[in-house]
């Protein structure tokens, strides 16, 4: 009888090793499959942090006719109320005809992973003072005026397709199947459409060195 106890006691301790042992190895190919995946993100990690220190730093997200900023690469933004992300400035500046008024205007936009926001600015010399506009200034006897536009809608031509951002308020979301768009886009210039708040048209364009540019952070 004592025989037969040990040799089931025994039995008992083999088969709990086995299974011990089974536990182990699952235990080690769990942490061979997590741990190069770690290593990856890791890495993704450090070569990210390192690419954007190599970006010039720009102090604010806000968008001005003045503004000092590199144009056209990669920058990042340092924002006391937005953060901090990498971004693209691209500024446009042309004659047109809007409100009634022949005028100077300016596109500037600022594009980043989740967004990208525009300012539609017009300035105007008026030599008869008949229009008031804001931040007016007298110059050689002419009233020069400038004044910055709502933006509703914009659209974006990227090689045969057409993107309509709207209601953004002159700020828009980027989501992933403009990203994608962005990041693909034929080299050259990219046309651009901006629908102002009393439903007027401002035909723009992109530079082609922002165009090339989307391909680093999107």
């Amino acid at each position: 009888m004592a025989t037969s106890r040990e040799k089931g006691k025994s039995k008992k301790n083999r088969f709990d090793y086995c299974r011990l042992k089974q536990r182990l190895v699952f235990l080690g190919i769990i942490i061979a499959i997590a741990y190069p995946t770690t290593s990856v993100l890791s890495s993704e990690k450090n070569e990210l942090a390192i690419s954007t220190a190599d970006y010039p730093v720009v102090e604010s997200a806000g968008l001005d006719t003045n503004l000092d900023v590199p144009w056209s690469e990669p920058v990042l933004v340092k924002d006391s109320f937005e953060g901090e992300f990498v971004g693209i400035f691209d500024r446009h500046f042309f004659y047109s005809r809007v409100l009634d008024t022949s005028a100077r205007l300016e596109v500037v936009s600022l594009w980043s992973p989740d967004t990208v926001r525009f300012l539609l600015a017009l300035r105007d010399r008026d030599c008869d003072f008949g229009s008031s506009f804001h931040h007016q200034t007298i110059s050689r006897d002419c009233l020069v005026s400038n004044a910055a536009l709502k933006i509703t809608d914009v659209y974006l031509k990227l090689g045969e397709e057409v993107f309509r951002l709207e209601s953004g308020n002159s700020r828009f979301a980027v989501d992933e199947k403009l990203a994608t768009a962005l990041k693909n886009s034929p080299n050259g210039n990219v046309d651009i459409r901006l629908i102002v708040e009393n439903g007027e048209t401002v035909d723009s364009e992109i530079g082609k060195e922002t165009v090339k540019a989307w391909q680093e952070i999107y």
